[in-house]
């Protein structure tokens, strides 16, 4: 897909941080889950990673599960990734809140026999928006339950992928998966399924902003209802966004960041629209004394933070924010539409904290989700 490509084309100043943390299947990694990362010298994250390692070889001797560990680490990465407490437990199998007769958000699928269990509450649809890294590293077999579900003509599973735990994703996911499973709703009736791994990020994420451009709620009344009915963090930042992007069109602007050169033998940064999980190297231009990065941003605001010779800090010379709660001071890079145009006042608005559509933008989101090339895989 990019059924964005195709919307009406700003003015750049070099903010949300978008975590991305790419799961390692293996029971034995030891990753460094930062939001933003923990310096790689900071001695509490020594003694952070220490003590996550030594738990796992006490755990084990204790006689606690794999499967407990794995859930113990996923909702680590979960809370530091998504900024609240949450905690799932993958152990105690599928778990799901109705929000709505016709909604229901839940944890992942973990056997076929869990495909019996939703067709005897309804449900019509699943639509699961897990990728492969998901998948193993809970040891879900997807194939058997897609299979499973093959059986039968009264349910279909979907796929549609999202990346965990990663905002940017989000937001540029969004319009294609929502038209799939708008697409799917219509098709299929009933009751729709939308899981993800735990069903608090992107399965409850994906559901409201159903609710929001579909169903005719609100965004903060939606998410009022689904927040009253599980425990979940859905990044609304991501769905404002998304909405924006589609009415307004995809703008884009190639931002420049520059640092000074002191004698640094590596530059890299993170963050931005890549998620604190990933890097991108600088390059240096030896004739200006400066390591710089272009990067072309859609508008939004994006934090991130330079990682020079391993160290993390954050650019003085550019504009930064901080700290925060987690006393992290960052970098910032802000796209704009010119505030005075048409598509500016519209980005304005539907950026409040409690966006509600005109009847014609809904009408233009629904076109929109009617005409959009599916993202099922």
């Amino acid at each position: 897909m990019n059924c964005l490509q195709n919307l009406p084309r700003c003015l750049v100043s070099p903010l949300l941080g978008f975590g991305c943390i790419q799961r390692d299947p293996s029971p034995s990694s030891l990753k460094m889950l930062v939001s933003p990362p923990i310096k790689a010298n900071d001695p509490k994250a020594r003694l952070f990673l220490q003590a996550v390692s030594e738990s796992k070889s006490s755990s084990e001797m204790s006689g606690v599960s794999k499967e407990e560990e794995k859930s113990d680490e996923y909702s680590q990465d979960m809370t530091q990734a998504m900024g609240a407490v949450l905690t799932y437990r993958h152990e105690l199998g599928m778990n799901y809140n109705f929000i709505r007769s016709d909604l229901i958000v839940g944890s992942c699928l973990q056997t076929p026999e869990d495909v019996d269990k939703l067709r005897k509450i309804g449900v019509k649809t699943i639509f699961c928006l897990q990728q492969d890294p998901d998948l193993e590293y809970f040891g879900v077999d997807i194939k058997s339950i897609q299979a499973y579900a093959k059986k039968y003509s009264d349910i279909q599973h979907i796929r549609c992928e999202i990346r965990d735990f990663d905002a940017f994703d989000l937001r540029m996911r969004l319009p294609a998966v929502v038209s799939t499973l708008y697409k799917a709703v219509k098709r299929n009736g009933g009751v729709t399924y939308v899981h993800c791994t735990a069903g608090m990020g992107r399965a409850p994420a994906v559901a409201l902003t159903y609710m929001f451009w579909v169903q005719g709620y609100k965004l903060m009344e939606a998410h009022k209802l689904l927040m009253s009915k599980r425990s979940c963090f859905p990044k609304l930042d991501a769905i404002r966004n998304a909405t924006i992007d589609i009415l307004t069109g995809l703008k884009k602007k190639t931002v420049t960041l520059t640092l000074k050169d002191k004698g640094f033998s590596s530059v890299e940064i993170s963050g931005l629209d890549i998620g604190w999980g990933q890097r991108i190297p600088l390059t240096l231009d030896k004739g200006t004394g400066f390591w710089t990065l272009k990067r072309e941003l859609p508008e939004g605001q994006f934090e991130y933070k330079y990682i020079i010779d391993g160290e993390w800090r954050h650019n003085e010379a550019e504009p930064f924010i901080g700290p925060n709660k987690d006393g992290h001071t960052n970098n910032y890079a802000k796209v704009v539409d010119d505030p005075t145009s048409v598509d500016g006042a519209t980005r304005e608005r539907l950026s409040s904290e409690d966006p509600e559509l005109l009847d014609e933008e809904r009408s233009k989101l629904i076109q929109f989700l009617e005409t959009c090339s599916e993202a099922e895989i």
